[in-house]
């Protein structure tokens, strides 16, 4: 007959009801919840606390222990930046969300994640979907690349479902206050706002331009790499075609390079972002609730109230799918009355 094992204290084992004789076991689980499960005897419970221990330990390392078995997270992040880099003139987001995840994972080793890891890491940020779908959307991209190169087995980011984001409120500017942004601005910010509201351009697309990416002959502009990794043509109506010609005249009078980048502050040194002067100007103008991406709707939704296709929309937006560019479609009340009269038969005379 067994010798009974002899019942003390043990981490993790306890009697929920004392003197029960009914031995539970907690534990923190690959998932990272805290969990409660009852045994029975008080031998069985420590032998099945210590199996769960290694069972843990196996399928996910401690984010503090190192190990030499594998890739390490921080390592992907370089690669990962090195090809954000190379292919993307927008880099800072991209940037930003790889050294939060290097500073939660860095010392992780690439192969020991789980998916429901991640899982919780993400919805435990208090982020908006937005955002969060963002995140893992990096996440997977890092290890995406780690799987390319055979550094590392599995993406464990893909196996995380992106969960479903709000359209938001379409926020565009009325005329009204465009004039009131652009009340005593600089003429140098003037030609910024010119070319954001008459091409549609990204922020990152527009403030990253050479001059080399323009044909002022054929009024367009040619970008190599976009947000989405593609490239793309930009359309210029006249207004678009006078504002580069006027910086470029700027360029000229204030001796700046061919390499310099083409949009300057009102000191005259060039910039890469105009948040600080747009920001003033709308602070200044009353006007709430925009940022320099509202310049990029206010391109689309006055494209369509003025009676524009979608799928013309969708060309000068630069959408890869059509779902982007419906969003603007409620607009345009006029356009789709015109259409539905369309339809319509002449009355016989008479009646």
């Amino acid at each position: 007959m067994p010798r009974k094992r002899e019942q003390r204290q043990h981490r993790g084992v306890f009697e929920r009801a004392k003197g029960s004789g009914i031995w539970w076991i907690r534990f923190v689980d690959v998932d990272g919840k805290r969990k409660a499960k009852c045994v029975g005897t008080f031998g069985d419970a420590v032998d099945l606390y210590e199996a769960n221990r290694v069972r843990i330990r196996r399928g996910r390392l401690a984010d503090d222990v190192p190990s030499s078995s594998g890739v390490k997270i921080s390592a992907l992040c370089d690669t990962a930046l090195a090809y954000s880099n190379s292919r993307h003139k927008d880099t800072r987001n991209f940037k930003q969300r790889i050294e939060v995840i290097r500073a939660k994972f860095g010392n992780r080793v690439a192969d020991s994640l789980l998916p429901s890891e991640v899982q919780v890491w993400l919805d435990g940020q208090g982020w908006t979907p937005g955002t969060r779908n963002r995140y893992r959307a990096c996440f997977s991209k890092l290890l995406q690349l780690g799987v390319r190169d055979r550094r590392v087995k599995h993406n464990a980011a893909r196996d995380v479902p992106q969960i479903t984001e709000s359209a938001g409120r379409l926020r565009f500017l009325s005329h009204e206050e465009e004039e009131k942004i652009r009340h005593g601005l600089e003429p140098c910010y003037s030609q910024q706002l010119d070319i954001a509201l008459n091409t549609g351009m990204r922020k990152g697309e527009q403030f990253s331009l050479g001059w080399d990416e323009i044909d002022f002959e054929r009024r367009e502009v040619h970008l190599s790499q976009t947000k989405n990794g593609s490239s793309r043509t930009v359309k210029l109506n006249s207004v678009a075609l006078a504002a580069l010609r006027d910086v470029q005249s700027l360029h000229s009078q204030i001796g700046l390079s061919e390499d310099d980048r083409l949009f300057i502050n009102s000191k005259g040194v060039p910039i890469a972002d105009p948040r600080e002067w747009f920001s003033s100007a709308c602070e200044r103008a009353g006007v709430k609730g925009v940022t320099w991406h509202t310049l990029r709707h206010t391109f689309a939704s006055r494209l369509v109230m003025s009676g524009v296709d979608l799928r013309t929309v969708q060309d000068l937006m630069g959408h890869k799918t059509q779902a982007m560019t419906v969003r603007y479609a409620h607009l345009s009340e006029t356009h789709k009355e015109d259409a539905l009269e369309k339809i319509t038969r002449k009355q016989p005379s008479g009646k």
